[in-house]
């Protein structure tokens, strides 16, 4: 047993299997609310929420107590548990089955990041992940300033802006939108990307092969725009991965933002140079 204290709680944490036969085997009571504090009721439910899930006392896969349950523990209304909850499956860490209830996620979805682009199709097949792919946008048209910067045409150069949202057992995991030259690859704005590869198709119809990628991680709020394409909230953290995608001669072609919500990660390896000393 492991007791810990944070502003607003007492916790007494006890790392016991949670057994979805008995909501109450494991008493989230150990666990309790302060009411006295500033910390909103809710955010308090979800960090106890929280902690039961990284001490793995719930289990990946497993159910937790039904809203009228977490009701009674905490003396909670209805709607401060449903906030509570739903901030989790904004992080990744709870999901919703209509009809079944509220369960701890499974493992995270990781992509690779080396040397070459991150596909990121196929690393959600390696993983066994069956995907869709939604086409919102993909349209024609002139290259802006900062595009055509990165991409090292002139301002104005035929683009073709392509808004694709990738889904997981039918919730959204990805929103990828890309700025790929159409002097480049010519004819790409005539490939069907809800069943093609990005990569591929720019290798069919440019003839050359992709070769390199500059990335740059950053972490953002969803806002209004975004929130839209993946059902999450407009302050859900994303992480956003920027890449300028070159081929083997290091022309540059596509000038991409991936949106990804929580629950994934970008995952490499990195060797230590050590220096010798004389």
């Amino acid at each position: 047993m492991v007791a810990a204290n944070s502003p607003g709680m007492t916790r007494v944490i006890t790392p016991t299997p949670y057994s979805e036969a008995d909501p109450n085997a494991t008493s989230l009571g150990e666990m309790r609310l302060d009411k006295t504090t500033s910390s909103t009721l809710h955010s308090q439910l979800s960090d106890i929420m929280r902690e039961k899930i990284y001490s793995r006392a719930w289990g990946a896969g497993k159910k937790i107590p039904s809203e009228h349950a977490l009701m009674e523990m905490f003396g909670l209304s209805r709607g401060t548990v449903r906030h509570a909850i739903k901030s989790l499956v904004d992080e990744g860490l709870l999901v919703q089955s209509h009809g079944r209830g509220t369960f701890v996620a499974e493992g995270g979805i990781s992509h690779p990041a080396g040397r070459g682009t991150i596909s990121f199709a196929e690393s959600l097949r390696e993983q066994g992940k069956s995907f869709t792919t939604a086409v919102l946008d993909q349209v024609v048209l002139s290259a802006p300033a900062d595009v055509a910067y990165e991409l090292e045409l002139e301002p104005g150069a035929p683009m073709l802006f392509l808004r694709r949202v990738r889904s997981v057992g039918g919730e959204p995991i990805m929103c990828i939108e890309s700025w790929i030259s159409m002097q480049r690859c010519p004819d790409i704005d005539r490939a069907d990307f809800t069943v093609e590869d990005g990569n591929a198709a720019v290798e069919r119809c440019s003839g050359k092969r992709v070769g390199h990628v500059k990335v740059r991680y950053t972490a953002r709020a969803a806002g209004t725009e975004h929130a839209g394409y993946l059902h999450c909230d407009e302050s859900a953290p994303l992480l956003v991965l920027e890449q300028t995608i070159s081929f083997e001669d290091r022309t540059p072609f596509d000038w991409s933002l991936s949106w990804l919500t929580a629950g994934q990660a970008i995952v490499g390896e990195a060797t230590q140079q050590r220096s010798v000393i004389s």
